[in-house]
């Protein structure tokens, strides 16, 4: 479809993505192993790559080590708030190396990233391991992007679902929102048809560009009119309508902000509920809405009451 061109990102499975368990890491030239102390015990290594809350308590102490034995990161837990999971990983993507430990305090971890995970990244060069900043709480996982790898954050605004990239900068080793991101991929939110029938109906603005001072013009949303999306599996089963709505990409500003009940310096990815807007094309028309009015209009609903 002429609209997946907007479409930067392509979420690479996790499975796919990071190295499988093993009792060490290769990456940068050099073997990285972790090192763990449940709580009352001594510090040993790990067999797997992983450390795990056990009948004895949760992780108290981590230590990632070099071949040579040189601790290259280490963190304590709160006090009163161990460890339940540590696991070392490395991906790589377009002939850049990304090393990374995935902690969590939640008691069951698995299946990938989880929201609460607090995630450290470091970039494995020949002198060792240098951290990305800052560490993540509440990522996707990794992405594929034009530059290497970058990291995405999915949002569910309950209307629909948005991606937002981060990416890796090697220069100052910081983690950074994608500038220009003009759009943000766009698609259904869970549970949601990719196409289907709406009797909403009414007139919406459709600004040519996602700044409330863009040059406008009104659109008639006529009753049984068809929603899609722009990546429907499907076209042939879309719904016979008039007129069509198809859903193209979003928008917000989105930043990195200090991360909730996390240590100093862990941050999360944000984005500006009240300026968010969504890219349509209906009747040979492109324009960009704004507001739960304009959303509700065009046939999206909350995805707990759409039709």
């Amino acid at each position: 479809m002429l609209f997946a061109s907007l479409i930067l990102l392509t979420l690479l499975s996790q499975e796919s993505a990071q190295s499988p368990p093993s009792g060490t890491v290769q990456a940068g030239g050099h073997v990285y192993q972790l090192f763990c102390s449940q709580e009352g015990e001594l510090i040993r290594s790990s067999e797997t790559g992983l450390c795990e809350k056990s009948e004895s308590g949760g992780v108290q102490h981590f230590e990632i080590r070099n071949e040579d034995g040189d601790a290259q990161f280490s963190e304590d837990a709160a006090t009163g708030n161990a460890y339940t999971y540590v696991g070392i990983f490395s991906f790589a993507d377009a002939g850049r190396e990304i090393f990374y430990v995935d902690t969590s305090h939640d008691e069951i971890h698995g299946g990938g990233f989880k929201s609460g995970d607090l995630i450290y990244y470091f970039d494995p060069v020949s002198s060792g391991l240098v951290p990305f900043d800052p560490p993540l709480v509440g990522v996707d996982g990794f992405a594929q992007v034009t530059a290497g790898p970058g990291l995405s954050r999915t949002f569910n605004t309950g209307f629909f679902q948005f991606s937002v990239l981060l990416g890796f900068n090697v220069v100052t080793h910081r983690i950074e929102i994608m500038p220009d991101q003009l759009v943000y991929s766009v698609l259904a939110p869970p549970g949601r048809q990719k196409s289907v029938s709406s009797a909403a109906t009414g007139v919406i603005k459709l600004y040519s560009n996602h700044v409330a001072g863009s040059p406008e013009a009104e659109v008639k949303i006529a009753p049984g009119h068809s929603v899609t999306w722009w990546d429907s599996l499907d076209p042939a089963g879309r719904s016979p309508a008039s007129q069509v709505v198809t859903i193209l990409a979003a928008w917000a500003p989105a930043s990195l902000k200090p991360a909730d009940d996390a240590p100093e310096g862990v941050k999360m990815v944000y984005y500006d509920w009240n300026n968010l807007w969504l890219k349509i094309q209906v009747d040979d028309q492109t324009g960009w809405i704004k507001g739960t009015g304009s959303f509700r209009t065009i046939g999206l609903e909350m995805a707990n009451t759409h039709p």
